[in-house]
């Protein structure tokens, strides 16, 4: 087919009705299982080959029109007896829980709305919340959807600068804050133009007689700032309100704003909408992705934190609510409450790898590996599968750990290994209702099954655009020849014949050594099969003779008897033995811990922050180990 026949049949496609696209879908799936006899195109996001994993009933479903709040309430009418929430913690090894039920949590949230009102909040005003995944959080969430506010989780890892910035361009009158968090952050917000300061302290969910048994009369912290309130004392000026608040909608309205430095690697806020936000948890329902307990420990801050949480909710799920980051407690947390679900990243399944939890007692359950691609060494190690193996629509339950993929700009939805759709080594298929093309990067070119290029998405989960930068917008939302909109993600990936994604690498990681390509992810993957190896970064720094070189960065397993010497020594000599010779690491740099960032993935600006490592000054790499701390 022509490139210009490939686009006046893509400009057919999208002009016709949503009856006529589903009636398509059907046709598609139909095709892609046999059923029906016929070539096709040869075109991933035209064949659409993985809606053979979905059923029919499910593809046709017609996308709720309400808001975030109103459609989790609306789904838990007949929930609410059941538990929500039930919050532990590794203070004791998260034996004894804090359980929230629907009811509980839904009346909480309209408590919530009202004492909003009387601070006159209103709609679209952005309402910033920098707080750990604490019930509040999800409360607030839809507390502020009810009004029509705008909710902007925010990053405790987030410069004081960069809050500065939002607090001002913005407007922000109302901000909510965990009190751990109010010290870093002091000197922005007692210069700021803040109205309101409400300051949680993280028993807010405990029962009363608990709360003064554990911690006496706590109050908020302690400044002269008079705009600081405590929650409770916020809570209670709901009782000024007699009524309950009409839930506000707008089909256009935003719901929620997420941080991050995104695709083109300058921080901003992907703006999402209920529409957005409302079509993941549809997605992951109608899917059929999920069942049984979840655990969950995602911050609200993150784009998989907030889809997850949503989903959570509107499929009326029993969540053991994690109010940390789990990092290396994460095997403890697994063996102690069992869950049937985790939403994690790979640190979590490098660190159940290197644990003494006996794999066989995790068979049938479904821990979701997203963020980052996972070592094809751990995943091995975890499911323990050949390299080709494929469900092929035949449920394996011994399949521990799934991978999915997603960005914030389009609410962590993109693609995942559900139930009888895993294959090893891939991303998984694109969600349902979603649309995944792969093309040569920057351009508006499909690449066929097999070819790598640029991995793109379209569906409704994505991002209305970035706060206040159309610019910016404009690089990684692109209109398509045919009149479809895409979302170029910038990582490097291939599509098989039956809908699986394979993740390569970002751009911004592939570099030039000599005129040859480096892709740093296939040296990382290499270098992770290692025994003595937790994990590993390679990143490419400027080099005066080789244009770029690749540096491997390198967390060794505890209890390792080698030597430094020996063990660079043993990755030189493999490296040889297995990788092209551009790709071999220029250096090993052994670290005590990689810096993690609060989506679970390495932290590489940290990393390139703290070495310093210029070989246009020094031709030659600092031997030595460095201490990268949380």
């Amino acid at each position: 087919m022509t490139k210009e026949n490939l686009i006046n049949y893509k400009k057919f496609l999208i002009s016709l009705s949503d009856v006529d696209k589903k009636v398509r879908d059907l046709y598609l799936q139909d095709l892609s299982r046999g059923d029906l006899q016929g070539p096709p195109v040869g075109y991933p996001s035209i064949d659409k080959s993985w809606l053979k994993y979905y059923s029919s009933d499910n593809i046709i479903r017609d996308f709720p029109q309400k808001s975030i709040y109103q459609y989790a309430h609306d789904a838990n009418i007949n929930n609410m007896n059941n538990v929500a929430f039930d919050i532990r913690t590794s203070n004791d090894n998260f034996k004894n829980g804090i359980k929230i039920k629907f009811s509980d949590f839904f009346a909480k949230i309209r408590k919530l709305a009202k004492a909003s009102t009387t601070l006159g909040m209103q709609p679209n005003e952005i309402v910033p919340l920098i707080l750990p995944n604490l019930p509040e959080a999800r409360m607030l969430l839809y507390s502020n959807s009810i009004i029509g506010s705008t909710s902007y989780p925010i990053s405790p890892l987030l410069p004081s600068n960069q809050l500065k910035k939002i607090l001002e361009e913005n407007s922000v009158k109302t901000l909510f804050i965990f009190d751990g968090f109010y010290k870093k952050y002091e000197e922005v917000l007692k210069s700021s133009k803040l109205e309101h300061i409400i300051c949680l302290d993280g028993t807010e969910s405990l029962p009363k007689f608990l709360k003064i048994l554990m911690f006496s009369k706590k109050e908020c912290v302690q400044c002269d700032d008079k705009r600081v309130i405590s929650f409770d004392k916020f809570l209670k000026m709901s009782n000024l309100v007699k009524k309950d608040i009409t839930p506000y909608y707008d089909k256009d309205h935003i719901a929620a704003i997420i941080g991050t430095s995104g695709t083109t690697g300058t921080p901003k806020g992907v703006c999402l909408t209920d529409a957005n936000i409302n079509s993941v948890a549809f997605a992951y329902k109608n899917g059929e992705y999920f069942e049984g307990k979840f655990m969950d420990a995602l911050l609200p801050s993150i784009g998989y934190g907030i889809s997850m949480m949503h989903y959570q909710t509107v499929d009326g799920r029993y969540v053991y609510l994690i109010p940390e980051l789990l990092t290396k407690k994460f095997p403890d947390a697994m063996q102690k409450l069992n869950p049937d679900n985790f939403p994690g990243g790979p640190i979590h399944y490098i660190n159940l790898a290197n644990s003494s939890v006996e794999l066989t007692k995790l068979k049938g359950k479904n821990l979701i590996s997203g963020g980052a691609s996972l070592s094809k060494f751990i995943e091995k190690q975890l499911n323990n599968v050949p390299e080709d193996y494929a469900e092929n629509g035949i449920v394996n339950k011994d399949i521990i750990v799934r991978q999915g993929y997603g960005l914030s700009e389009n609410t962590a939805m993109g693609s995942y290994c559900k139930k009888g759709a895993y294959k090893f080594g891939s991303i998984g298929i694109p969600i349902i209702y979603e649309n995944v093309g792969i093309f040569k990067p920057g351009t508006d070119y499909e690449m066929e099954y097999g070819e790598e290029g640029e991995i793109c998405i379209s569906g409704p989960s994505m991002m209305q655009g970035y706060l206040n930068n159309l610019e910016e917008t404009d690089l990684v939302i692109m209109m398509h020849s045919d009149g479809q909109k895409w979302i170029h993600t910038k990582d490097i990936g291939y599509m098989d014949e039956d809908g699986h994604i394979f993740m390569v690498d970002r751009i911004k990681n592939i570099f030039m050594r000599k005129g040859f390509n480096v892709h740093p992810n296939k040296i990382s993957e290499f270098i992770n099969s290692m025994p003595f190896v937790r994990n590993s970064a390679v990143i490419g720094f400027e080099h005066p003779d080789d244009q770029m070189v690749p540096i491997a960065f390198i967390e060794l397993k505890d209890n390792i008897t080698m030597s430094d010497d020996e063990i660079k020594n043993t990755l030189l000599t493999s490296c040889y033995k297995n990788l092209e010779e551009t790709s071999i690491p220029y250096d090993f740099i052994l670290v005590d811990e990689l810096p993690i960032n609060a989506g679970g993935k390495i932290d590489l600006v940290q990393i390139k922050k703290e070495v310093d490592i210029d070989f246009f000054k020094d031709s030659k790499v600092l031997k030595k180990c460095i201490n990268f701390k949380k």
